[in-house]
């Protein structure tokens, strides 16, 4: 995790603010690294002139689609977490296991293993990149409620994770039953309903 593994912000969960302008900065980034081959590729017929550029044209004006809808996937998980951070203090929760799902996905447990009741969360990664480490050492800083969901920062990395019950139908009960102070701090944190992590 090279981007992540020098980042310029306390991971240790007093700077959750600095965690979200880096992935904002770091999702730009990212964008600007295509787009300045894709744009280029798409005008340059239109200044040419040359039938012959068509291909080229196309190529760069779907190039630039897909960038910006991905660019704006990334802005729109990070908004959801920085959202939740704004609603939910943070709390470190360690030890933590991991199984990966997918390249973004994967279902984390929270607490001693055999633990009777243990969280378990599924997480995306909004900036979603492979070669994570298999674990989460130094645990997480997370915001939100169990039942619910939430958004963490991982602790030492700085990677942002969002959050919500693994089995979102198991805990339908906990929800229901949590009280209209916890519900609607829920739902202004944005994870009151359930969200379908792509």
């Amino acid at each position: 995790m090279p981007e992540l593994s020098k980042v310029l912000y306390a991971t240790d969960g007093t700077d959750f603010q600095g965690a979200v302008k880096y992935h904002y900065s770091l999702a730009l980034k990212r964008a600007a690294k295509f787009l300045v081959i894709f744009v280029p590729l798409f005008v340059l017929n239109f200044v040419l002139r040359l039938g012959y550029l068509l291909p080229l044209q196309i190529v760069g004006f779907l190039g630039a689609v897909i960038t910006l809808i991905v660019f704006s996937s990334h802005v729109s998980w990070i908004r959801r977490c920085a959202r939740v951070f704004r609603s939910y203090p943070l709390e470190f929760r360690g030890p933590v296991d991991k199984v990966r799902i997918d390249s973004r996905k994967f279902l984390l447990g929270f607490g001693e293993e055999g633990g009777g009741d243990r969280p378990r969360l599924m997480a995306l990664a909004p900036m979603g990149r492979g070669g994570r480490p298999a674990d989460f050492p130094h645990g997480i800083w997370f915001a939100g409620d169990d039942a619910f969901g939430g958004a963490a920062i991982v602790a030492g990395s700085g990677e942002l994770l969002f959050l919500q019950p693994s089995d979102w139908g198991r805990t339908a009960e906990e929800r229901t039953n949590a009280g209209e102070e916890r519900a609607e701090k829920a739902r202004r944190a944005g994870i009151k309903g359930r969200v379908v992590l792509r």
